[in-house]
Parts: structure tokens; C-alpha cells; sequence
């Protein structure tokens, strides 16, 4: 389901870096994480943002976002077994390398 990126509640902390975009974590002031993806829409070029899952700590979130960005790509669908887990560790490996 799209929704009104401003319908997040302010009062929740938003986790975002460009190694991450489109997506994004929120974490809720009664404790939870969601992962949101932007999206455009429409002649108008909307914005929305699309609710991914709901993780259960920060290291599920940043996993989820990981998978997502290597399974996201419109252009490649067909990997050799190599290719993918080369990209798999590079996508891994530069959101890693922010929390350190």
C-alpha cells in the first residue's frame, strides 16, 4: 500500500543514507522498525512510500534493506551463481561499512 510520505508520525527517528536509497528505516517511539521504500508515481511524479516489513530489531531492518536493493534491480534478473553472491557482499559490505 502507497502512502503520504509525511504521514509518518513525527515523533519517530528516521534512518537514512544514500548507500541505502530508495529505501529507508523508521523506528517507532513504541519501539518497533518498519522499512519503507520511496516510490514515484504517476503523470504527476508523486511521491509515496511503500511499507517493506516490519523487523524486529535494527540488524533484521538493515538485512531486509539489503535484500531488497540486490533483488530490486529491474535491468538484471538472471545471475550466475557468482555474480550474485559478488553482489550480494558488496551491497552487505557498503552498509556495513557506515556503522563502523
Amino acid at each position: 500500500m502507497l502512502r503520504n510520505p509525511n504521514s509518518i508520525p513525527d515523533g519517530d527517528t528516521l534512518i537514512q543514507d544514500p548507500v541505502m536509497e530508495p529505501f529507508f528505516i523508521a523506528k517507532s517511539q513504541s519501539g518497533g522498525y518498519t522499512v519503507y521504500e520511496r516510490v514515484i508515481k504517476g503523470e504527476n511524479k508523486t511521491e509515496y512510500i511503500k511499507t517493506v516489513c516490519y523487523p524486529s530489531n535494527f540488524g533484521g531492518a538493515l538485512k531486509t534493506v539489503a535484500k531488497e536493493i540486490l533483488n530490486g534491480d529491474p535491468t538484471k534478473k538472471v545471475y550466475t551463481l557468482k555474480e550474485y553472491a559478488t553482489r550480494w557482499e558488496t551491497i552487505k559490505n557498503s552498509i556495513t561499512s557506515i556503522l563502523e
